[in-house]
């Protein structure tokens, strides 16, 4: 960045000394060669933004509005992420289109479509195991443990839970089927835990 560019950029009444100017030219040529690609102009435009205002702010200050914006970003980042996942497993089940379409199309690897969607089918063979053993629970403590486990979202703490309820409950009663579904979830939750 030229010292013009820099004038132009901070306007007429930036309170800056000529030391300052001269520090912060400094820093956006440093800021420059950290982000050289065309791409980065956003992260040239912030980090040259906090250079300024250390200038003219508190630190505190600063670092509170940008803490504060990095929380706002991650938030949002979370609610698309969230969003993304009820996408996939939506038109990715009912077929509306392929994994590597849906990654393509949303900017993800394809991976991370699987193990969006793996996590569905995950509960949905957790669910299915536990509602079989808890058709055969005699006490209604383990009969409140595993209808609990049912409402668990978190596939790693269900798979826990799982495995957990069939050191205690036997399967041998359960008909063919039924202990087959078992037994697939119950390999599947050894994968995870």
């Amino acid at each position: 960045m030229q010292r013009y560019e820099l004038d132009a950029w901070l306007g007429d009444n930036h309170g800056l000394t000529e030391d300052d100017l001269d520090t912060l030219l400094a820093e956006a040529a440093e800021i420059e060669e950290r982000y050289p690609d065309p791409d980065d102009q956003a992260e040239r435009d912030a980090a040259l933004s906090v250079a300024y205002r250390l200038k003219v702010e508190s630190a505190e200050d600063v670092l509170s509005d940008f803490s504060e914006q990095r929380s706002r970003a991650r938030a949002a980042e979370s609610a698309a992420s969230a969003g993304l996942q009820q996408a996939a497993q939506t038109v990715i089940a009912g077929g509306l289109i392929s994994e590597a379409a849906f990654a393509r199309n949303v900017g993800v690897d394809r991976m991370t479509v699987r193990k969006w969607t793996q996590d569905q089918r995950d509960r949905a063979l957790f669910d299915r195991a536990l509602y079989l053993l808890l058709r055969r629970a005699t006490s209604s403590t383990d009969q409140q443990k595993l209808n609990d486990a049912i409402a668990i979202r978190d596939t790693g703490a269900q798979a826990g839970v799982l495995l957990a309820a069939l050191q205690v409950h036997s399967i041998e009663t359960l008909g063919d089927e039924d202990r087959a579904v078992v037994q697939r979830a119950e390999k599947r939750a050894r994968q995870i835990v």
